[in-house]
């Protein structure tokens, strides 16, 4: 007996601008299938968080039914489709997207018409589901036209599409000005194959050069002064997330009376095994996904440097407020990508010249950084690992810890680093999590 196929089609209506219209975008794609000649199924759903996603996905499973295509049509993160609001974001990581069951028709695609979903995501879900995946490289934008940018204004009349297309956030005001006059061409959705990665996506590779670079974690000045305003007064234990080669650790050893350090990768902990060797109160290991081996209330604080942008945001947060002792909290010092804005300017002189100042003062650190971030096999860790733009992480912690604030340590032209004290974790936000 044959299986009815089904093309899913599910859309965000709340989460930032354009909600109202991604409706229309929906039903415009289902009326064109239709018109292709598909007789089966066409399933259009607005999904509003993580929990309606998995239900319309069950509800087709449970059914017996498999799915011929399956399409997202609204906002992205780097990691994937968003859904809830700006005010509490919610995001698919990487670790729940692996564990989902998506019933694919053999022959079954998939389709991300969202922002920027060519550069990380479709590829990931290629690889994860073993389908073919497309997505757009450019931000998107909704359109009368999906040949090229017509402006459809806030109007939900007629059919829309959703298309990426270059524009001021991609290609600065001249691109913005071909934009609106009609003249830029709509970009071609980007196939992926589902094939493994091209290389090592880990820091095994560069773990030698990460171990070089990092001998002392406080020629980081601006990060090492943060942290010392932020963390408990006198002695305590703490665990490191994304611990790389033990060198935080290492620098708080005199105060850290039990300290843990975990990381995925198996190369940079035997680093920090032998770094820190004679330090008895500390021990590293390797994990896997977002589940620490430890008992419930055993930290003082957590910290994550450097690797946040990495980890399984709401999965590890539930973890983390499970091994936290009552009052601890979690510090999060990291790299996010923006273009400085033009009021910004005078903050950014100030910290390019403090950044100049430091690299003179460290010069071998300075070089060894070179080193590491110059390297084949690092640049390649980023395709399969990118940073996270400012306000994914901003707009995340900030609604999982209402009234705490995101600072900015020091600017660049299209990155900086930022920092973030939860306070006690205890009076976060819960979230009813569907994994682990």
């Amino acid at each position: 007996m044959s299986v009815e196929a089904t093309i899913l089609i599910i859309y965000t209506t709340k989460y930032r601008l354009g909600g109202h219209q991604f409706p229309v975008v929906a039903a415009t794609l289902a009326g064109e299938k239709k018109a292709a000649g598909f007789e089966g199924e066409i399933v259009t759903r607005p999904v509003e968080s993580k929990v309606d996603v998995l239900r319309t996905i069950a509800e087709i499973r449970e059914a017996g039914k498999q799915i011929s295509e399956f399409h997202f049509v609204g906002h992205s993160g780097m990691y994937g489709p968003m859904y809830g609001t700006v005010a509490f974001p919610e995001q698919f990581s990487p670790y729940e997207w692996e564990k989902m069951d998506i019933p694919f028709a053999e022959g079954g695609l998939a389709y991300f018409h969202c922002c920027r979903s060519a550069r990380w995501f479709a590829p990931f879900f290629a690889r994860t589901f073993n389908v073919p995946a497309y997505g757009f490289f450019w931000y998107t934008t909704v359109s009368r036209s999906k040949e090229k940018y017509v402006s459809a204004g806030d109007s939900t009349d007629g059919k829309l599409y959703t298309i990426g297309c270059k524009g001021r956030k991609s290609h600065g005001f001249l691109a913005s000005a071909q934009k609106r006059l009609g003249f830029m061409p709509a970009e071609e959705m980007k196939r992926f194959e589902p094939l493994a990665p091209d290389g090592d996506t880990s820091y095994d590779h560069v773990a030698e050069l990460y171990d070089a670079a990092f001998v002392d974690i406080r020629v980081r000045q601006d990060e090492w002064k943060w942290l010392g305003e932020h963390l408990p007064q006198g002695n305590f234990t703490m665990l490191d997330i994304g611990c790389g080669n033990g060198a935080l650790l290492n620098a708080l050893a005199d105060r850290v009376t039990m300290g843990r350090g975990v990381d995925e990768s198996a190369g940079i902990i035997e680093r920090a095994k032998l770094k820190n060797r004679d330090h008895e109160q500390l021990a590293f290991q390797k994990i896997n996904g977002p589940v620490l081996p430890f008992e419930d209330a055993t930290f003082d604080v957590v910290t994550s440097l450097m690797s946040f942008r990495y980890l399984d945001w709401d999965p590890l947060l539930s973890e983390i407020k499970r091994v936290m002792k009552p009052g601890g909290k979690f510090l999060i010092i990291d790299m996010v990508t923006v273009p400085v804005a033009i009021s910004e300017y005078p903050r950014l002189l100030k910290d390019k010249m403090r950044t100049k100042r430091d690299q003179k003062a460290n010069a071998t650190f300075d070089a060894a950084l070179q080193n590491l971030v110059s390297h084949p096999d690092w640049k390649k860790m980023l395709e399969y690992n990118p940073i996270r733009s400012e306000h994914e992480m901003k707009w995340y912690l900030e609604s999982r810890f209402p009234g705490k604030k995101m600072e900015t340590l020091n600017m660049a032209w299209n990155s900086r680093i930022v920092a973030f004290d939860s306070g006690p974790v205890e009076r976060g936000v819960e979230v009813k999590l569907s994994y682990p």
